[in-house]
């Protein structure tokens, strides 16, 4: 390992978890850093090298210190000790890794994360703190504060009613078929209108056909709205 201590072990140490999805969820201890490396480092089973200095490669420099919700790899660069490890991130699963910087030294995000975890749930306050450290120019933090968004908007405002439709008042379950390319936020709605965890709401959606909600046609209305707007296939299965 090439990493220097400083700064890292007290990172890890402190592990905060805000609760929301893109932000850290899991964090690496210390001690067995490297195992957290495997999936990009390495081959999780077979041991086999990974790095790669290619455009899209996982760079001989990145080392992971936590994963999100998402099972995004938070990382950092060994050779930027001296600037305070800058922390990056990059989506999984999309075929190549293209890191993003979130945070200028492993000190501020660490900052940042404890007074977000401290305001979890005023989401006004939590958006204002992310605006004055990173701004909208950064495509992670916005992608924090929509998802944030996405989530509280289910609560805003209530369904129309249609008097004169009796299909409205008809009970069942919506089903998600399929959640789209905006997986995050499907899940942040879902874990919302279910009232679950939202690690129990991630696994939920690694199964096709999981439910979203519970109720009449017209007061899962809004939530089906909302959910076909993000680009999941979804259907109300009457009981």
């Amino acid at each position: 390992m090439k990493l220097a201590h400083e700064g890292i072990q007290e990172f890890l140490a402190h592990g905060i978890v805000v609760g929301d999805l893109l932000l850290p969820m899991h964090y690496a201890t210390f001690d067995r850093l490297d195992e957290f490396q495997a999936g990009f480092r390495t081959h999780g089973n077979t041991g086999e090298n990974l790095l790669s200095e290619a455009d899209g490669g996982w760079n001989p420099d990145w080392y992971v210190l936590a994963m999100t919700g998402l099972d995004d790899p938070v990382f950092i660069a060994a050779t930027e000790a001296p600037n305070g490890y800058p922390v990056y991130t990059a989506a999984h699963g999309a075929g190549r890794w293209d890191a993003i910087q979130i945070a200028p030294s492993l000190m501020a995000f660490s900052r940042l994360l404890e007074v977000l975890a401290a305001v979890s749930y005023d989401t006004v306050e939590f958006n204002r703190l992310i605006m004055v450290e990173s701004g909208l120019g950064n495509q992670y933090w916005r992608e924090v504060i929509e998802a944030r968004q996405e989530a509280g908007g289910l609560e805003q405002s209530p369904p129309e009613i249609d008097a004169n439709d009796p299909a409205d008042f008809e009970s069942g379950n919506l089903i998600v078929i399929a959640p789209g390319l905006h997986k995050l936020k499907v899940v942040q709605l879902v874990s919302k209108a279910r009232g679950l965890a939202l690690k129990e709401a991630l696994a939920l959606a690694e199964v096709p056909g999981f439910k979203a909600g519970s109720g009449t046609r017209l007061q899962l209305r809004q939530l089906r709205g909302r959910l076909e707007a993000l680009g999941a296939t979804v259907e109300f299965q009457p009981d």
